[in-house]
């Protein structure tokens, strides 16, 4: 009987030492699940909610863009971003305040630190001067380096021909581009 009651005692003994020492574990992994609940639910909250957005932005007295939106929703992180969930519009304008270019797509990103902006489901940028069009589905702009990037199947359609490629560069106004990997082209007769 003394070797039985040995036997639980050490039972007893080992479990209470096994719960002493996890215990500080759970209670860690706890509090470390409540800080990343408490941030993560932060992080998908909102700051700021506008609907039927309209801004015009100007240098020097001159209009240089508009920006049109169903919908705009900002956080303010530590990597703050705004995002245009129902779509969007940005209109370029020319030193005679005539529309230059115009980007449409289905959802745009614009992260504030990083001077970056990413436009994607029927991304489509219009180039009224040159009569260029670009459709593609995914497209980020580089406000520091001026430039429109996208790694994407793309078609770009000018007066006299359709281009079609997998990525492509161009600066931020669409006036001078490259398509990587051409994948083909078309040539239109103009019809006089």
């Amino acid at each position: 009987m003394g070797n039985k009651l040995s036997e639980a005692l050490k039972s007893r003994i080992l479990f209470s030492m096994v719960a002493l020492l996890t215990t500080p574990v759970f209670f860690s992994c706890e509090n470390d699940m409540m800080a990343v609940i408490r941030l993560s639910t932060k992080d998908s909250i909102p700051d700021v909610t506008i609907n039927n957005v309209h801004v015009m932005q100007s240098e020097m007295g001159r209009p240089s863009h508009e920006l049109t939106a169903a919908k705009m929703i900002s956080f303010q992180t530590s990597d703050s971003y705004t995002e245009f969930p129902n779509g969007m519009k940005i209109v370029f304008f020319d030193s005679l305040m005539q529309p230059k270019t115009e980007l449409t797509a289905n959802y745009g990103i614009s992260w504030d630190n990083r001077h970056t902006m990413q436009a994607r489901g029927n991304v489509i940028i219009r180039n009224f001067e040159k009569n260029y069009q670009l459709n593609t589905e995914s497209l980020f702009y580089d406000q520091n380096k001026k430039k429109v990037s996208s790694e994407e199947f793309v078609k770009i359609t000018q007066p006299d021909k359709i281009i079609f490629g997998k990525g492509m560069e161009s600066d931020e106004l669409f006036d001078n581009w490259t398509i990587h990997d051409v994948s083909g082209t078309i040539y239109v007769e103009d019809d006089k």
